[in-house]
């Protein structure tokens, strides 16, 4: 069977707020021709950082997660600014506030969808090399962060051991991971 895109027929907005808007798609399936209603999440583009120190130790943060009810432990990310041209400086600016921490060099890793069943938007990941600390954090009245350094040769088992779980931070880390040269333990 082949697949064909779903005409849209309109959309509903149901809620505005700040960072996202829910509206009611209706759509015709191309293979039934009937008319159905699907329920999507837009919000800006985000970015999410892979950060280096110059002796090879990631740059994680850790926060309080509200979907959760728990503390996780994650990479730099955040919402693209509407005045950002590109989402480059969106990875920098969220590195440089999140961790108070700046890059040598930034490079795009990935583009990913967050989850194309509900989400409009994307996620361009980035690595950032040659990071050092610079300064403060500059965290959102939202935000509590703490920052922690750990070696690169750890990841595997914090992520095996369940402290790593976010989703698009594991997403982050198998595109950094593909086009990485394997390290030696």
């Amino acid at each position: 069977m082949t697949i064909h895109d779903w005409q849209r027929l309109g959309d509903e907005t149901l809620l505005r707020y700040k960072v996202f808007e829910v509206r009611k798609s209706r759509r015709r399936s191309p293979r039934t021709g009937k008319d159905i209603g699907f329920f999507l999440i837009d919000t800006p583009d985000w970015v999410n950082v892979v950060a280096l120190t110059t002796d090879d130790r990631l740059v994680l943060i850790r926060q309080f997660r509200h979907g959760s009810e728990r503390v996780s432990l994650e990479i730099p990310g955040g919402l693209i600014d509407p005045h950002e041209t590109d989402p480059v400086q969106a990875a920098a600016r969220e590195l440089r506030e999140e961790t108070g921490y700046e890059a040598a060099r930034i490079e795009p890793l990935g583009v990913m969808n967050p989850n194309p069943a509900l989400f409009s938007n994307r996620c361009f990941v980035y690595l950032a090399t040659g990071c050092r600390a610079v300064g403060e954090l500059e965290m959102d009245p939202g935000e509590d962060i703490e920052v922690i350094t750990v070696p690169v040769a750890e990841l595997d088992a914090l992520v095996r051991n369940g402290e790593i779980e976010h989703a698009l931070v594991l997403a982050a880390f198998a595109f950094w991971r593909a086009r990485a040269p394997v390290r030696p333990e």
